[in-house]
């Protein structure tokens, strides 16, 4: 699909020819950075002919303290993206925008305010444990947590906004944290709510973003007022179903309606993803939806599988 029109679907809701897909996929730990990594992003890419981009980004943020106690956080200080481990990153971004050319539609991701502090502290790979830092010191002292997030959220705008110059049309911003188990909505609402929403209201000002809601059983109606042109959460793992975030978000683009684990995306032949294509259209209309899973497909997709589901869109 032509760019230009893609971003009028997800501007002005100007009907496509056909639904988009938006299916991405991680990629081995040794093509993960670097040229290797656009090498393997155009190779799918170009093998599946999927409507959009998502570049991966395997470039965690970092702290330049250590974090004990809650107290700690007050010591996080905002950081100067050209000074940032991200840099690689954004040269990462200008190179797929240069092997991909400027008629394509490319996402960069980013990691959520939440996650981002987990990945500075406890690593990548710890957000699902209930009982990483970020979480235990949120809970325990959130007026004083909430300094060391602004600061992070106000770095990742940054980011963002660098990987809109460095050659994104928008961003897919992965958003943790509101899962029903983790914090109370209380909690999320006054803490951790008002940060992401400036986040993304500011970015959306300049360019696309893609909401991403991760992890297993989200409290959906919590984003409902998040800015963004574009949804996407777990249907397959959480008790909304795509016609309850039709509902939730009336305005906004659904993305989703495929397992990323198993089932017909996976190993299910062209008429069978037709069918399930067809399905996902009668719960939820085609207006404002892009065909795609719940989350980040495993390295052991196939190309040719994915290629299957982006011709059956078309019929």
């Amino acid at each position: 699909m032509i760019k230009d029109k893609l971003i009028r679907y997800l501007k002005e809701g100007e009907c496509p020819e056909f639904v988009p897909c938006g299916f991405w996929q991680h990629f081995p730990d040794n093509v993960k950075f670097g040229q290797k990594s656009i090498d393997a992003h155009v190779k799918y890419y170009r093998e599946t002919q999927v409507s959009i981009i998502k570049i991966m980004n395997e470039h965690f943020y970092q702290l330049d303290n250590k974090i004990a106690v809650p107290k700690d956080w007050l010591d996080v200080k905002e950081k100067n993206i050209a000074e940032s481990n991200y840099n690689d990153f954004l040269e990462e971004i200008k190179m797929l925008r240069k092997r991909m050319g400027e008629d394509t539609f490319i996402l960069a991701t980013i990691h959520g305010v939440l996650v981002s502090a987990c990945h500075a502290t406890n690593g990548p790979n710890h957000f699902t444990d209930p009982n990483n830092l970020i979480t235990c010191h949120l809970k325990e002292d959130p007026d004083t947590v909430v300094n060391g997030l602004e600061k992070i959220a106000t770095t990742l705008e940054r980011l963002s906004l660098a990987c809109l110059e460095a050659g994104a049309d928008g961003i897919y911003y992965a958003a943790l944290g509101g899962e029903k188990h983790r914090f109370s909505e209380e909690l999320f609402n006054q803490y951790i709510k008002p940060l992401e929403t400036r986040l993304l209201g500011n970015v959306m000002k300049e360019g696309i973003v893609f909401l991403h809601i991760c992890k297993d059983n989200p409290n959906l109606p919590m984003y409902a007022d998040y800015p963004a042109h574009v949804v996407n959460w777990a249907v397959y793992d959480s008790s909304y179903s795509m016609a309850d975030g039709k509902r939730i978000f009336p305005d906004k683009i659904i993305l989703g309606g495929f397992d990323n684990r198993s089932g017909v995306l996976l190993n299910g032949s062209e008429g069978e993803i037709i069918e399930k294509m067809k399905r996902i259209i009668q719960e939820v209309g085609s207006d404002k939806l892009i065909f795609g899973a719940d989350c980040t497909l495993p390295e052991t997709t196939t190309s040719a599988q994915i290629r299957l589901a982006v011709e059956a869109s078309k019929k």
